[in-house]
């Protein structure tokens, strides 16, 4: 089972390492942190910028859900060219893990950016997406499916990221 089930309390602090190593790569990436409720998101990023500082920690943020061929994927808009897309693949979880995170009312989010070279936690945010519930249901479908991993690759060569936030099914949108 991919991603963390929240079975232990990990305590997160700005300026200090990232607790799960397993994500600290070192190459710049962004990652569905699978819980027990619902997924968090890493941002690791090399040489953060001010600007992509502010912007993902006060800027306004555009959250939305694109699907294509029964792959959710979430997009976010942090403004001025500064935005991420990606999806998670329901097929990996086991069915009580399944059970339990289908089940789970959470709509609640939290972004995480890290500077890729050093593992240092640089910014947090929390977000609550008014269509997670809608998110699940298409990940539902996704049981007894052995190609997510290949379709995802082939989706993202296809979709732009701004092609994503133009054809998404819902959004949410958060002010500054």
């Amino acid at each position: 089972m991919p991603g963390i089930t929240g079975q232990t309390m990990e305590v997160y602090q700005v300026g200090k390492l990232f607790p799960h190593e397993q994500f600290c790569t070192g190459k710049e990436q962004h990652v569905a942190i699978v819980t027990n409720s619902f997924f968090n998101v890493l941002m690791s990023l090399k040489r953060i910028s001010k600007k992509e500082k502010k912007l993902f920690t006060n800027g306004r943020l555009t959250a939305y859900l694109f699907e294509q061929k029964g792959i959710p994927f979430l997009v976010l808009d942090f403004g001025e060219g500064f935005s991420i897309d990606m999806s998670i693949d329901a097929s990996m979880f086991d069915e009580e893990f399944r059970q339990e995170w289908m089940a789970s009312g959470s709509n609640l989010i939290t972004l995480f950016l890290v500077e890729a070279s050093t593992g240092l936690l640089e910014a947090m945010r929390m977000i609550g997406v008014g269509f997670a519930d809608e998110f699940r249901q298409i990940c539902s479908r996704q049981a007894g499916r052995s190609d997510i991993e290949r379709q995802v690759r082939l989706i993202q060569t296809a979709f732009t990221t701004k092609e994503m936030m133009t054809h998404a099914r819902a959004s949410t949108r958060f002010s500054a």
